[in-house]
């Protein structure tokens, strides 16, 4: 299956001021959400961005609010599923969207238990595995061979944003080709 522009929303988690420094990979995680938000918002692709208890964590970083598009919701929660946090699914369902992208902090946790919960309420979900990441690369390791046995789809940045564009030689394809492609 490939993920459509129109079908899909973008889903970050957690990439905040306390939590992304600890990362095994911060500065992959965080340039790879980065890259996502600003694909996001050149194809007005409908972003959300969670904060784990952002008093206790801060904030999301500084490069995630810099490349997040103006209307992305930000979602504050304490539930380490965000689909267990009150309010988020009406969120999410008001978006109209069946496939959610994610990416984010930490992969073997926030990640893990809102992808399992999304796919069991019949979402298609893609974990962004260049952009998620946790503590240590074991954890990343054990997540993504749950993310398999569970049936959910891992991907990469790049294939995200070219199964997004779907075609060369347009205004965005030469956009995030000259911005977003290393």
């Amino acid at each position: 299956m490939l993920i459509n522009k129109t079908d899909s929303c973008l889903l970050i988690i957690d990439v905040q001021e306390r939590l992304a420094p600890a990362t095994n990979a911060p500065r992959r995680v965080i340039d790879g959400c980065a890259r996502l938000l600003k694909g996001a918002d050149i194809l007005n692709i409908p972003v959300i961005i969670t904060e784990q208890y952002p008093k206790g964590l801060g904030a999301s970083i500084f490069d995630i609010k810099d490349a997040a598009p103006q209307n992305a919701l930000y979602f504050p929660k304490i539930s380490l599923s965000a689909v267990q946090e009150e309010g988020f699914m009406e969120k999410l369902n008001d978006l109209c969207k069946k496939q959610i992208i994610i990416a984010g902090i930490e992969e073997h946790i926030c990640v893990l238990q809102t992808a399992v919960e999304l796919k069991e309420k019949g979402f298609d979900v893609f974990i962004v595995t260049d952009a998620s990441g946790s503590r240590t690369a074991e954890n990343e390791t054990a997540a993504e061979t749950r993310f398999r046995q569970e049936g959910i789809f891992l991907t990469t940045v790049e294939m995200v944003l070219f199964e997004w564009l779907r075609k060369a030689g347009t205004p965005e394809f030469k956009d995030i080709q000259n911005r977003l492609i290393r």
